[in-house]
């Protein structure tokens, strides 16, 4: 889990944009050291946390008798709690006998180089030349326009794979932030390519949402992104660029590959044997069923409950 000493500020972000609650849980390790764990309880569950690859913990003590349970580490690496509540706990280390490890995250050492395309093998490079010779253009910022049609790009992408997407409101909320960023790809000013890059954490920049016209993917409009991202990143001071978490083996996965990234398992541990709606394939059947429209209007709502 990602260690911080004060969370506060990123409190403070998180339930601003996704409007949850974080509360303070109070975790010893198994070396005998007292820290929190910040968690959002979504229906019966507590999650730390939902909607993020990997739970934060905060290096200070929480109140025991304000907290409804505490966390305890085993020396097995195991978690256990004083109370019979369900949790979730994201970390790429196990942590109890019931897991959910499909998923897995690459990031980059942009840090490493002074010069980006060092990183890069000669197949990359050529892609992303390739994509600027075709004309595409990658603006950044802040502005409605932009948010406007990466979140069309966006919503046309999901529904292609069969994904609820996100509300526009939660990524203007992010945006508002000042920690979110998003990025658009253009094609004689027509949006081919978009994403949002997330600089909450100083030291890493990660990639939250990404999405390409599958009809301009002929023209690398992804690598393109990408490297856009980095640059952006590196100017921020970032030591590593995060590509998101990817289901292992999948498409996105290989593609991923290409950045010779290095990858990161991720495991979700569970207080008790759950059914994961990730395994569900017969809801992202019938999800592919629906007009365009209607996935556009009923995804933002589906995607609260999908952490």
């Amino acid at each position: 889990m990602t260690e911080l000493d004060d969370a506060s500020e990123f409190i403070r972000y998180f339930e601003s944009v996704h409007s949850k609650k974080i509360i303070r849980i109070p975790y010893t390790t198994k070396q005998g050291v007292r820290k929190t764990v910040l968690m959002c309880k979504c229906g019966k569950t507590y999650i730390g946390l939902p909607y993020l690859s990997v739970g934060i913990t905060e290096n200070r003590i929480t109140d025991r008798k304000t907290a409804p349970f505490m966390l305890f580490e085993t020396e097995e690496g195991n978690i256990i709690s004083t109370s019979k509540k369900k949790w979730e706990i994201r970390d790429t280390l196990a942590h109890s006998h019931y897991i959910y490890s499909d998923k897995l995250y690459l990031r980059l050492n942009i840090g490493s180089a002074d010069n980006l395309m060092q990183l890069y093998s000669s197949d990359v490079r050529r892609k992303i030349r390739k994509a600027i010779k075709e004309g595409i253009a990658v603006k950044h910022g802040s502005d409605k326009t932009l948010i406007k049609d990466f979140y069309h790009v966006y919503c046309v992408r999901m529904k292609e794979i069969g994904v609820a997407p996100i509300s526009r409101s939660t990524v203007a909320k992010g945006v508002k932030t000042g920690k979110l960023t998003v990025f658009v790809a253009y094609k004689n000013h027509t949006a081919v390519g978009g994403a949002t890059l997330n600089t909450v954490f100083p030291s890493v920049s990660a990639n939250e949402l990404f999405a390409t016209s599958s009809k301009h993917n002929k023209y690398y409009v992804s690598y393109l992104l990408h490297f856009c991202m980095m640059n952006f990143a590196k100017q921020q001071h970032a030591q590593y660029y995060s590509f998101g978490r990817s289901t292992r083996n999948s498409s996105v996965h290989n593609y991923k590959k290409h950045w010779k990234a290095e990858e990161i398992p991720l495991y979700w541990s569970y207080s008790n044997k759950t059914k994961n709606i990730r395994n569900n394939k017969l809801l992202y059947w019938l999800w592919d069923k629906l007009p365009y429209f209607v996935t556009k209007r009923l995804g933002p709502v589906v995607s609260k409950y999908v952490y």
